[in-house]
């Protein structure tokens, strides 16, 4: 396992830990709640360590040398959060990705947080994406938790929901326009 230890000031003699870790999300709300998941995890550890984390996007597995960039930064993983919608199985490059980590992991024990849309609860979909890594996990001494749960609302959701329904269309904002009071072409700077 992978751990740096920081002596911490003299003063208060605290000894700070630093484990690895690592996040594959496949989309933007996904790694939004990959985050918010991930912060209440790594909060519950004894001491709070904190994590040098690993980040990496679905889409970006599927290059070869970044796939093993991935790999190597997450082979001491202690902790591997996987955020997905779960309405379809893992993409190919990602269950590369997580066949390739199961064998390269230390022997050290490993939690795998499976974290999909609370909408794919009881679905085939992320039954079989559960299982497909329980299988894994369990064959290498990693713990599996899956979790369920939506994204969390950013700024710009509720930004957006301040529109009125229906938005104003651009024929609406122009006919409003019109009812403006006639321009007067002889109207001076002096009237």
């Amino acid at each position: 396992m992978s751990a740096i230890f920081d002596e911490g000031d003299a003063a208060g003699g605290e000894v700070q830990l630093t484990l690895d870790a690592a996040m594959i999300y496949e989309d933007l709300s996904t790694g939004l709640r990959a985050k918010d998941v991930f912060e209440c995890a790594t909060h519950r550890f004894p001491r709070a360590p904190s994590f040098k984390l690993a980040i990496w996007r679905f889409d970006v597995l599927r290059e070869a040398s970044l796939r093993e960039t991935a790999l190597n930064e997450a082979s001491e993983a202690v902790i591997v959060l996987v955020s997905a919608h779960g309405r379809r199985d893992l993409p190919k490059a990602v269950m590369v990705w997580f066949t390739q980590w199961f064998e390269r992991k230390s022997d050290e024990p490993r939690a795998l947080i499976v974290s999909l849309d609370d909408a794919s609860r009881g679905s085939d979909s992320a039954a079989r994406m559960i299982s497909w890594l329980q299988a894994g996990g369990g064959a290498t001494d990693v713990a599996v938790f899956p979790h369920f749960g939506d994204a969390p609302r950013s700024e710009g959701d509720s930004a957006m929901e301040r529109i009125p329904s229906p938005a104003p269309t651009k024929a609406a904002v122009l006919a409003d326009l019109r009812r403006w009071p006639e321009w007067h072409s002889d109207w001076g700077i002096n009237e």
